[in-house]
């Protein structure tokens, strides 16, 4: 039986979600996917060396369909969206999941968690940019991340999926407001354009650090 890398990696992707770090086991992979314990392992070293690909592969999902030729504000939400919606989809963050469930005796493990949010909130704050200064981006980008994962609670508990509504809506208006005040703050004769914020290019995908 042939199995391609990125089916492990997607149902390495469920068993983590479901099972978590600690309750995850190689041998459950390897009989969910149909492989032999020493096939899987000939792929794949450890369990550690599978979270990375695992995070590899939420980003990619999420970034694939943002586009930043509507301008800021509609990748902006686009990411939102895709973000939220993915995790009322499945119920719970694999990375949040992970970030609990992973110890300091797996340092690669949590390096691939730190790397996942950290991709997430740049992305988030690059697109931001364009809009306020760089400073503020971040810690507005920070504070969306922590609000939705905190929304995931509900669904973790009783498949509510309401509470996350609520946070992408006041994000998004939110948002609005800074499309105000950029209006406010455009040079005379250049609307397009906010007073002393240059137009940054924005990456077109994420990647964990040392991943191209």
């Amino acid at each position: 039986m042939k199995v391609s890398q990125q089916e492990i990696v997607a149902a390495a992707r469920e068993l983590f979600r479901n099972q978590g770090y600690a309750g995850a086991s190689m041998q459950d992979l390897a009989d969910r996917v149909g492989l032999k314990k020493a096939s899987l392992y000939s792929r794949f070293p450890d369990k550690e060396a599978l979270v990375g690909e695992v995070l590899q592969l939420t980003l990619d999902e999420i970034f694939a369909t943002v586009d930043d030729a509507g301008g800021w504000r509609a990748a902006y939400e686009a990411i939102l969206r895709s973000i939220s919606g993915s995790l009322v989809e499945r119920g719970r963050c694999v990375a949040f999941h992970l970030a609990y469930g992973a110890s300091a005796d797996a340092p690669r493990a949590m390096e691939a968690v730190r790397g996942f949010f950290t991709a997430c909130r740049r992305r988030l704050a690059e697109t931001l940019s364009t809009a306020v200064e760089p400073g503020e981006a971040d810690r507005i980008a920070v504070d969306a991340l922590s609000r939705i994962e905190g929304a995931t609670l509900w669904l973790a508990i009783d498949g509510d999926g309401t509470a996350m509504q609520r946070t992408l809506d006041r994000l998004l208006a939110e948002a609005d407001g800074l499309q105000g005040r950029r209006r406010v703050r455009a040079k005379p004769g250049n609307p397009g354009k906010t007073a002393g914020q240059p137009r940054r290019k924005h990456s077109r995908a994420a990647a964990l650090p040392g991943r191209p």
